[in-house]
């Protein structure tokens, strides 16, 4: 069995990588500089501003706080998949952090054994409890509950995620954690409360 502390540095490459691409798909979405309700239809995701702490910084949070296992995060991506082609779901900077913590939550849901409650993961993500609810459950709509991943469909995407490693890692370098092998065992492990660290994701009014 994989042990604890290997299983959470690959929990934070991955987690790493994830940050990655995400801040290309919003690159990409040529929405970032429209403000709120003209990229689309407004939905519960999506904030009057941008939140003041990166993606990379706040899945890096996620990462810390949320002890899900690392499987989570190739999860999640394969979950903002469908919710982008099920939908037209346009993923910009002003619901990219709710998209982000709702993903993840449902994917450690889904996927681990133990898990925290939505109180919890409402203080991980930054949002009021009451609003993680609703996040969860208006995204389980948008992707008509379809939460189960095919062995093939996990491994497409995995290796989506080491490819963009390898890609824009310093030198192509090597790291033993985002090897081309996504099966692991998973080995579960409990971080302390999230500081107080106040409201992280702008809210809507």
């Amino acid at each position: 069995m994989i042990d604890t502390k290997e299983n959470e540095e690959r929990g934070r490459m991955i987690a790493h990588t994830l940050a990655a691409v995400v801040d290309d798909i919003v690159r990409e979405s040529g929405y970032e500089a429209m403000p709120y309700g003209q990229q689309q239809q407004p939905s519960k995701f999506e904030a009057f501003r941008a939140p003041g702490i990166s993606i990379r910084d706040y899945l890096m949070r996620i990462h810390k706080y949320a002890s899900c296992s690392p499987e989570c995060f190739v999860l999640a991506l394969v979950y903002i998949d469908r919710l982008q082609c099920m939908q037209g779901f346009v993923l910009t900077h002003l619901n990219v952090h709710r998209v982000v913590i709702t993903s993840v939550v449902l994917a450690a849901k889904f996927f681990d054994d133990h898990y925290f409650n939505n109180a919890y993961y409402a203080k991980v993500g930054g949002v009021l409890c009451k609003e993680m609810n609703e996040l969860e459950i208006e995204y389980l709509l948008l992707i008509n509950f379809s939460l189960h991943v095919s062995t093939d469909t996990y491994t497409r995407f995995y290796n989506e995620l080491v490819g963009h490693y390898n890609r824009t890692s310093s030198g192509g370098r090597h790291n033993p954690y985002m090897s081309s092998s996504p099966y692991y065992d998973v080995e579960h492990f409990v971080a302390e409360d999230p500081e107080n660290e106040g409201q992280l994701i702008a809210c809507r009014q």
